[in-house]
């Protein structure tokens, strides 16, 4: 499974928006397949979340969403 780690990047708008790294990662792993996705607790996690509301009418789906500690682990289908 592919993984993106968001909170190996530094955090905040424009370019490096978790938004963005996830769609920029989305094109170049390509779809039809399950990622795992680390994001900090607190601001990564909020976008995160929004980013799979926002697209899920493109059939962006949760999978899975674990605590661990200071971080937040998901499980996304990319189509």
């Amino acid at each position: 499974m592919e993984e993106l780690d968001l909170t190996k990047a530094e955090s905040g708008c424009g370019a490096n928006s978790a938004s963005v790294r996830l769609l920029k990662f989305w094109l170049e792993v390509g779809g039809n397949r399950e990622i795992k996705v680390i994001a900090q607790k607190g601001s990564q996690e909020e976008q995160v979340n929004m980013w799979i509301g926002l697209m899920s009418e493109k059939g962006v789906k949760l999978v899975d969403k674990k605590d661990e500690k200071d971080k937040i682990v998901y499980t996304i289908f990319l189509p």
